[in-house]
């Protein structure tokens, strides 16, 4: 049983971080319809920066931001992806492919890493109490 819930704990906080990020917000939504519009802020952040791209200063070192290093090429890659995926369409095929890669094959890898180390974890841990 333990096991199962250390396997689950991170599902289960993951959809309770993404509930409450889905109901902030005035007034909080159940759900979002439409991505949100802000006002261009000269102190932070805001939704114009992800709706128009953003003004500030990286606070990222170049290699990470660039349109020339790995930001950038990962865009271009999805793009790419996306056009092919979805010919003709290359709002949708990029979207897909973001969805895809950020929010299905990114974190099931992390995650099947994460019950990887457990199960080793847990052999370590009988082969240690087995030698005693």
């Amino acid at each position: 049983m333990r096991s199962l819930l250390r396997a689950a704990a991170p599902l289960l906080l993951t959809a309770l971080l993404f509930v409450a990020v889905l109901r902030s917000g005035s007034p909080a939504p159940l759900w979002r319809t439409r991505i949100p519009s802000e006002p261009l802020r000269r102190d932070r952040c805001t939704w114009y920066c992800h709706n128009h791209g953003c003004p500030h200063a990286p606070a990222l070192p170049l290699f990470l931001t660039g349109d020339d290093y790995l930001f950038g090429r990962t865009v271009a890659a999805l793009h790419a992806a996306g056009s092919a995926a979805f010919p003709g369409q290359p709002g949708a095929g990029y979207g897909a492919m973001n969805l895809l890669a950020f929010c299905v094959l990114w974190p099931g890898l992390m995650y099947a890493l994460y019950l990887t180390a457990l199960r080793q974890r847990d052999r370590l841990r009988a082969l240690r109490e087995a030698g005693r």
